[in-house]
């Protein structure tokens, strides 16, 4: 293969962001639309053309490395990688917009929530834990608005992962749930 062929085949960010305008261009059902970026996500995922050493590294005061790579002016359209170092969790959380997340490196797992009150209280919570789901490089897990989900790191190794949402996270109003504690409080996150 030639380095022109490598260049046609090389699947990137710009590739990934202009389709990911096309479809939401196209219709606001998060079901389609994660159906039509599903595809175009692993490739970028694969493809690793856009990925640099420092997203490897751990950051913020949980230790965990959050890198915006994009949003749209209007905050839509936001893409991040994410670094998992060994033994890092986060609590359970919603997104409040449609998301994809996709295995670039090592292994991390998704423990997947339900709620199991009406929301009435307000502040208050019950969760319980419904499945778990461990990938890796290539897989990729989607989500709709109100999915729950924790992830954590159960490996001796930095996990790697592509995140595209429907709009940046600190835009959606989203929720982080604590289960010991039974409590719902707002979320938002720090991003290098």
């Amino acid at each position: 293969m030639t380095i022109q062929d490598r260049a046609a085949a090389s699947y990137g960010l710009g590739e990934l962001l202009a389709e990911m305008r096309r479809a939401a261009a196209a219709t606001s059902d998060p079901r389609a639309i994660i159906k039509r970026l599903t595809a175009p996500l692993r490739r970028a995922a694969m493809d690793k053309s856009w990925l640099k050493p420092e997203h490897y590294r751990p950051a913020g005061e949980r230790g965990i490395g959050v890198t915006l790579l994009h949003e749209e002016p209007d905050h839509a359209l936001a893409v991040y990688v994410v670094a998992w170092p060994p033994g890092s969790s986060v609590l359970p959380h919603d997104h409040q917009t449609w998301a994809l997340v996709a295995g670039v490196d090592g292994t991390e797992t998704n423990v997947f929530w339900q709620r199991d009150d009406d929301g009435s209280v307000p502040g208050r919570c019950t969760v319980v834990e419904s499945h778990r789901r461990s990938f890796g490089s290539g897989d990729v897990v989607a989500f709709l608005p109100d999915d729950i989900h924790s992830v954590q790191n159960d490996t001796d190794k930095v996990a790697l992962s592509i995140h595209i949402y429907g709009r940046n996270l600190n835009m959606t109003g989203r929720s982080e749930f604590d289960p010991a504690l039974g409590i719902v409080r707002p979320l938002t996150m720090s991003s290098d």
